[in-house]
């Protein structure tokens, strides 16, 4: 059987708080023409995401919106999805004949959310306008100006204008402010340099114990103190390992118990999780990708000579170090005890370790012909990483919202 690739790309409301995701897919052996064929794509990702992925699996509780062609309409095939969880997009080129528009007011009888992409106005769209429930808008194709004019054109119609490959916090702000309410692109990847003075003064105390919980020469009794100085951290890991995640029989109640229990590495490898993930201000699906990308990076890396495991996890974890700081990669790195190769992978992607991230970042991106020249089977291993990351992902957050409650 020939490999999949099913990525997801998240789609944030103005909370930064992801609303669903869109699912991208490609057949492995796939030559270029075969995306042309838009009805046998969709088919096969409803296929595999629904039969032989589990689609909760993918987007767990988080609306899945799914490309879908005329002709995918049309032979009754969107029945196959749930209406409940599956919003279907129709590209605005598809022809808006009578039958087609029927097709589409039949879907939404039925349930179905829809969505416009690629959206810039014809005479010929103004007959859907009304059915749908999302317009996509392309930031990079319309550009600011073309952005308002097609902002202006569909307010009156009052459906959810969507801004998608918003790929800067300023393209992200510009669309907020035009009226837009959601958001698809790497802008949450990206930090935002909004200051020239260096790392904001409580993200260097952060970064001052990330580089502690990096250096090789660091004891149980430095972690243990390090960690146990940190109130708010020591909530954060505790409330973590003692979580469904862990599945432990007994509830570990201090630090040291903890050590004893996972052990330096583990323990190192958690606790910078959880100091990662306590960065004010930040989306959670930022954790979301840096979890994914280290669970990549730790499997995919399984089969290379020197590395361990451990440092392809942190290398994945680090390469969103920039976003969470809002900093140059560079002057992050710079701060933490890395060894040259992992440094060269985090700053211009050098070597085998740079590589696993090129691979990753291009599978998120939908450039599945890159990531299958870069790692064998890389289909297969990003779907396991993401739905492990989902799964990991959760009780870092459950603290903080049972603590506030």
């Amino acid at each position: 059987m020939s490999e999949v690739f099913v990525a997801r790309q998240p789609i944030f409301n103005r909370d930064l708080h992801v609303a669903g995701y869109e699912l991208l897919f490609r057949g492995g052996d796939a030559t270029r023409a075969l995306v042309t064929d838009s009805e046998g794509a969709t088919a096969s990702v409803v296929l595999n995401s629904f039969t032989e992925i589990g689609l909760e699996r993918i987007v767990g509780s988080k609306a899945a919106w799914v490309n879908v062609s005329r002709e995918f309409v049309l032979s009754g095939l969107a029945a196959t999805m749930p209406p409940a969880v599956v919003g279907l997009e129709i590209l605005e080129d598809e022809l808006l004949d009578e039958r087609f528009v029927h097709a589409l007011i039949e879907l939404k009888r039925q349930g179905y959310r829809l969505a416009l992409d690629d959206f810039e106005y014809s005479v010929s769209a103004e007959r859907v306008l009304t059915l749908v429930d999302v317009v996509k808008l392309d930031v990079l194709a319309l550009g600011r100006e073309g952005m308002a004019r097609e902002v202006a054109r569909l307010k009156p119609y009052g459906m959810t204008l969507l801004a998608e490959k918003v790929e800067s916090h300023e393209d992200h702000a510009y669309c907020a402010e035009l009226g837009c309410d959601l958001f698809q692109g790497f802008f949450f990847c990206r930090p935002e340099l909004l200051h020239n003075r260096g790392i904001l003064a409580h993200r260097s105390s952060l970064l001052q114990v990330l580089a502690a919980l990096q250096d090789p020469r660091v004891q149980l009794g430095q972690l243990e103190q390090m960690v146990g100085r940190d109130v708010g951290l020591s909530f954060r890991l505790l409330r973590y390992i003692n979580s469904a995640f862990f599945g432990l029989r007994f509830e570990i109640s201090s630090i040291r118990q903890a050590l004893a229990l996972l052990g330096v590495q583990n323990l190192k490898r958690w606790a910078t999780l959880t100091v990662l993930a306590s960065v004010d201000g930040k989306p959670p699906e930022l954790t979301v990708t840096a979890l994914t990308r280290a669970r990549f990076c730790e499997r995919a890396g399984a089969r290379l000579a020197g590395p361990r495991p451990g440092e392809l996890f942190t290398l994945g974890l680090f390469s969103v170090i920039d976003a969470l700081m809002d900093t140059s990669i560079e002057d992050v790195v710079a701060l933490i005890p890395f060894p040259e190769d992992m440094r060269d992978a985090l700053t211009k992607r050098k070597g085998e370790k740079g590589a696993l991230l090129d691979c990753v970042t291009a599978l998120e991106a939908g450039n599945f012909d890159r990531a299958k020249q870069l790692v064998r089977g890389a289909g297969e291993l990003y779907v396991e990483a993401l739905m492990w990351a989902d799964e990991a992902a959760r009780p870092l957050f459950e603290p903080i919202e049972a603590a506030a409650a």
